[in-house]
């Protein structure tokens, strides 16, 4: 399975990203080194301007990586969810719920639902898995452009 990350292009000698360890989100908390990706690059685009603030995104890349189909990622389904899971600031339910999966330490990752379509993925890797490398390999790194009529 490919997945994508758009990143920051200052940040594109470091893999696997670190973001998730400076900021809390709706699935982590900065105590947790997740790497979310998308299940395509549309929904990467997505999620990239959902966290932008007012700004159109620019000097970013697509990090494309391709997960082994028989890697053990734990499924998040929408009924699996607290009613609020959407809401914002972000439940911190949801962050518990990866956490417990990551220690659990079955997983390289997880799938869960995007909050800006929730029919599409995002699986969230977790680096720190002792098996990550053998199921997760970066692919190709390709510049990205936002067209400024989407804000």
């Amino acid at each position: 399975m490919l997945v994508f990350r758009i990143e920051k292009k200052k940040y594109q000698s470091t893999y696997p990203p670190l973001g998730s360890r400076f900021a809390n989100g709706r699935w982590s908390t900065k105590d947790m080194w997740v790497v979310d990706t998308s299940e395509n690059i549309a929904l990467a685009k997505l999620e990239t301007l959902a966290n932008s603030g007012s700004r159109i995104p620019q000097n970013r890349y697509v990090l494309t990586l391709e997960i082994d189909d028989d890697t053990p990622l734990a499924e998040i389904a929408i009924n699996d969810l607290p009613q609020n899971w959407h809401d914002y600031p972000y439940p911190k339910q949801l962050a518990e719920i990866v956490k417990d999966i990551m220690d659990s330490r079955l997983y390289v990752g997880v799938v869960v639902p995007s909050i800006q379509s929730p029919r599409e993925k995002n699986i969230l890797l977790f680096p720190e898995h002792p098996e990550f490398g053998r199921y997760v390999s970066k692919l190709d790194e390709t510049d990205e452009y936002f067209d400024p009529r989407l804000k």
